[in-house]
């Protein structure tokens, strides 16, 4: 009886918490690569997104866990195409510097060395359609806050 009121409880925990994760808007600005002077990362395009988002997260991982994770190599940011092949290449660079809007959730995810937020966004998804890319990447759409280096 004591340990189904538990797991009672603890649902209602859980179901309480997942009420209250929302999805909060964010902006970011396009960037193709390979950048002039950079030779790697061809066929990549990432959201950059503001420094600050990555930042006020990796605060909470680190204050509640103990955890000091490094700023992502590329910044906080979106990867929108992979270093995949790009069917409609006409369309590679068409939207240079442009400003995106998306939403993220504020619940933290990760598999152990990468922490990341998810993120919704219509735009990026038609990007990648208009590109000849699957709607929806390899690893879904989400915004990296930080890696975890032992």
């Amino acid at each position: 009886m004591q340990n189904s009121k538990l797991l009672k409880n603890a649902l209602s925990l859980v179901l309480c918490y997942k009420l209250y994760l929302i999805m909060l808007l964010g902006k970011g600005k396009l960037k193709y690569y390979p950048l002039e002077g950079e030779a790697n990362n061809v066929g990549w395009l990432i959201l950059q997104c503001d420094r600050d988002l990555s930042l006020y997260y990796s605060w909470f991982v680190q204050k509640q866990l103990g955890l000091r994770l490094q700023h992502p190599r590329l910044g906080s940011h979106i990867t929108v195409v992979r270093g995949e092949v790009v069917k409609n290449d006409f369309r590679w660079n068409a939207y240079p510097s442009q400003t995106i809007n998306f939403y993220y959730s504020n619940e933290i995810k990760t598999n152990g060395r990468y922490w990341w937020l998810n993120v919704y966004s219509p735009c990026l998804m038609s990007i990648r359609q208009e590109l000849g890319l699957q709607v929806k990447p390899e690893y879904d759409l989400h915004v990296t806050i930080g890696v975890w280096v032992e």
